[in-house]
């Protein structure tokens, strides 16, 4: 069963008297990155099925300190020099050679 994208929501809600924001998203891609952040950060992050169909989840609910939730008041423009792009450029290739050599 898909969703149309109207109905694939994300919602944050937390108060003022708790340390604690909810996250309920029925948005698959929203689904995944948060699952990673729970499977990676599991002292911060938690999450659990809210809804299913068909045995599948649809929805879940997470769950992390409110202070992680922030609203940017506009996009963020870098001007970077070709040189700082080329020196970003290097160090990138060697992180992914540095991974690919730990995963042989």
């Amino acid at each position: 069963m898909a969703f149309l994208k109207v109905e694939q929501e994300v919602m944050i809600s937390f108060n003022a008297a708790e340390d604690t924001a909810e996250l309920y998203t029925a948005d698959p891609v929203m689904i995944r990155k948060m699952d990673k952040l729970v499977e990676e950060n599991p002292e911060q992050f938690s999450g659990k099925v809210h809804s299913t169909y068909q045995g599948k989840v649809y929805a879940k609910k997470y769950f992390f300190p409110k202070r992680f939730v922030s609203i940017r008041t506009k996009d963020i423009v870098r001007n970077v020099s070709e040189e700082q792009r080329e020196k970003a450029r290097e160090q990138m290739k060697k992180y992914h050679a540095s991974k690919r050599d730990k995963e042989t």
